[in-house]
């Protein structure tokens, strides 16, 4: 298991001295009515959670992270997650991007996250956090044949959890029971497509589903693949589209999502990031610092695959009754 005999972090400047960054400007387009991008969109106790990057800072550079809370994805509650800044291990490098989610089997909700080019945990007692950051990166910075960031979590049918990460090559590993490390012994990596980052693994009717973003973020034509395997391991399908841009209404950039269940049902939501929505085309600040999350209804078709997303100038809204 990682993290085993390491050392304490000592850290390298003072709270105070490090930066603090956060742009809070308001948004008429999208239903949190601010930049943001990188979803994770959970539910927990018949609410959606939605956990992302807090975007419109240049070069990725925000330093906080907040949680989201909904009961029908259009109005929204904001709660504070975690302040880089409490991060023992953080030195001030680059920013707070790209968090997941998990429940332990011990109950605990563990916040996955990346700041410095390394990945870290966090842990509450509730999914509404505040979450308190481990001393050590769960991943450090060069340790893998990766880009260390886009942290996910899948849980497969039996209650087996994996850790997933990776940009230019998609990891994938056990989480130990805690979810506070992972074995890296059984770690395996593949290059899925064109693969860049966001990998994202779900399970329908015993079938595997591994789903990532292609392209960079600030391009126009970053889009989310998909490909189909009855085993964890693959060998996978050949790729299909399952999101791409819409230039004639002007929605570009369509990437970094993840996929969520309605518990009891066979409805499935994707939540995916794009360039902050303007009606007279490509916004100026289309930069891939500048998105916007939204949602949408994902569709099964009865052959197993995946119905294409189309993006729509609005976003999807489902109230949760249980």
């Amino acid at each position: 298991m990682t993290n085993a005999f390491e050392p304490p972090v000592v850290r390298v400047a003072e709270r105070e001295l490090l930066p603090h960054r956060v742009n809070d400007a308001t948004l008429p387009t999208n239903p949190l009515r601010r930049y943001g991008a990188d979803p994770n969109l959970a539910i927990f106790d018949g609410r959606y959670f939605l956990y992302y990057t807090d975007d419109g800072v240049d070069d990725w550079g925000t330093t906080v992270f907040s949680v989201y809370v909904s009961d029908d994805l259009a109005t929204w509650e904001r709660y504070p997650a975690l302040d880089l800044r409490d991060v023992p291990w953080w030195d001030g490098e680059n920013g707070a991007w790209a968090p997941s989610i998990v429940r332990s089997s011990q109950g605990k909700y563990v916040f996955l996250f990346v700041a410095g080019g390394q990945i870290g945990a966090a842990v509450a007692d509730a999914p509404y956090g505040p979450f308190v950051p481990q001393p050590q990166p769960l991943v450090r910075k060069g340790t893998y044949d990766c880009h260390t960031i886009d942290p996910g979590a899948f849980v497969d049918d039996d209650g087996s959890r994996y850790f997933l990460w990776g940009n230019g090559r998609a990891w994938i590993a056990p989480f130990s029971d805690d979810c506070l490390s992972f074995d890296e012994t059984r770690a395996w990596s593949w290059i899925p497509g064109d693969f860049r980052e966001a990998i994202w693994i779900h399970r329908r009717n015993g079938m595997y589903y591994a789903s990532w973003s292609e392209n960079d973020t600030r391009d126009p034509e970053y889009c989310v693949k998909y490909a189909m395997s009855d085993s964890l391991h693959g060998p996978w399908s050949e790729p299909r589209t399952l999101l791409e841009q819409d230039p004639e209404h002007h929605l570009y950039g369509t990437g970094h999502h993840n996929i969520v269940n309605i518990p009891g049902t066979d409805e499935w939501i994707i939540a995916y990031h794009r360039f902050a929505y303007h009606p007279d085309g490509r916004w100026t600040g289309g930069d891939g610092c500048h998105r916007e999350v939204v949602f949408a209804p994902l569709t099964h078709n009865t052959d197993g695959t995946l119905e294409p997303v189309r993006p729509a100038v609005g976003s999807y809204v489902r109230p949760l009754t249980f």
